[in-house]
């Protein structure tokens, strides 16, 4: 089963222009079998989620994009926002509390391609191998995502490395917040989804893989490394 595991729609907010009627129409068209709808530091009603899924035939799953200290997660498994949480260490006490999963999202976004500047205009350095498995947050999630759709090829491929050295398997999503890119980016499941339950089960027990093929004509796992990084040779 192939899931976009992080979308965001027009129903959190002007910061997205997806309408849900038209995320599951492409999603169908496409060859989806589910969603995880992710939006900014909220989450859908579940009789909402729902309601939309029965009346479509089509699995929809709730999740939530936190913005914590140490950068974006996604959560799986919790209601509500609860106050807190926009620390990472806190989200992860809440998550285990809960029985929730928490995924770390463009964990390397804007850390690794050249030209960056921060917000003094200064140039940011690309970091090394060795400085992205150091990197804070991932002491605070259960799983990194290696293949996002707004990421650049080589931020996903050094997330990919990352997640190789690190014991992460990597998930894949859109991170779509328009019709365009749905599925660009996904995740292949082994397992049929339902709901929550089932896909934090099957995230916790690594029966999936991501891909960023699906638009091309097939789901195939990503086949890097493609590029060479600091700090130590890529996989082979």
């Amino acid at each position: 089963m192939i899931i976009d595991m992080h979308l965001h729609t027009n129903r959190a907010g002007p910061h997205s222009n997806l309408d849900p009627l038209t995320l599951i129409s492409e999603a169908k068209r496409i060859g989806l079998g589910g969603v995880l709808i992710t939006e900014h530091d909220q989450t859908w009603q579940r009789f909402n989620a729902r309601q939309l899924a029965e009346e479509h035939d089509f699995t929809i799953l709730r999740g939530m994009e936190v913005s914590t200290d140490l950068g974006h997660v996604v959560v799986i498994g919790l209601d509500q926002y609860i106050g807190g949480i926009h620390r990472a260490k806190n989200l992860q006490a809440v998550a285990r509390e809960h029985g929730a999963i928490t995924i770390g999202v463009h964990p390397y976004r804007r850390l690794v391609d050249p030209g960056y500047r921060d917000k003094h205009g200064r140039v940011i350095q690309p970091i090394s191998l060795e400085q992205g498995l150091e990197l804070p947050l991932l002491e605070f999630v259960d799983e990194i995502e290696t293949m996002n759709g707004a990421t650049s090829e080589r931020e996903n491929d050094f997330a990919w490395q990352i997640a190789r050295r690190a014991g992460f398997r990597g998930t894949g999503g859109s991170d779509a917040h328009s019709i365009h890119g749905i599925a660009c980016c996904a995740t292949v499941f082994e397992n049929p989804i339902r709901n929550e339950e089932d896909l934090i089960r099957e995230l916790r027990a690594k029966r999936f893989y991501a891909t960023n093929t699906l638009l091309q004509g097939s789901a195939a796992p990503y086949a890097g490394p493609k590029y060479a990084f600091e700090g130590e040779p890529a996989l082979a």
